[in-house]
């Protein structure tokens, strides 16, 4: 039950202990080639500024911290801090955005991703078949 910083997993009443996170340093690099690729094709320095910090703290720092968060606050009675800081960045980037078209693309990509995409995955879960065949790894049974 103990917490310390050496990332020791937390157990709580409810929760299984958080493994340590080690971060993704394959998709972290790949992000960062993208951003280099992307970056290249702007002529305005304070721009691709703009960009490398939006792309180090989106990839970077955000899972780290969330990780941190999660593990130091476990979810309590169903509210998340996570969830939390996510629903007041949602916000003020809504109040952020200047034309109706905006908010109204903003609000419609938030219900597609974060409604319809995961309810359409439950659904079509029924449909999901296994494939088995010589490809797979050898499973041993022991009797």
């Amino acid at each position: 039950e103990k917490d310390d910083d050496s990332g020791t997993p937390t157990l709580t009443r409810f929760h299984h202990p958080r493994p340590k996170f080690l971060g993704g340093t394959v998709s972290l690099n790949a992000a960062f080639f993208a951003t280099v690729l992307l970056i290249s094709r702007i002529k305005s320095n304070a721009t691709s500024y703009a960009f490398v910090s939006s792309v180090v703290t989106l990839f970077a720092f955000y899972p780290t911290s969330r990780h941190e968060i999660a593990r130091h606050f476990p979810n309590r009675l169903g509210f998340s801090p996570c969830f939390a800081i996510t629903a007041a960045l949602s916000v003020s980037a809504w109040l952020l955005l200047v034309s109706l078209e905006e908010r109204c693309m903003f609000v419609g990509l938030q219900l597609f991703l974060l409604v319809l995409s995961p309810l359409l995955q439950w659904w079509l879960q029924r449909y999901k078949k296994i494939i088995t065949g010589k490809w797979d790894i050898a499973h041993i049974n022991v009797t």
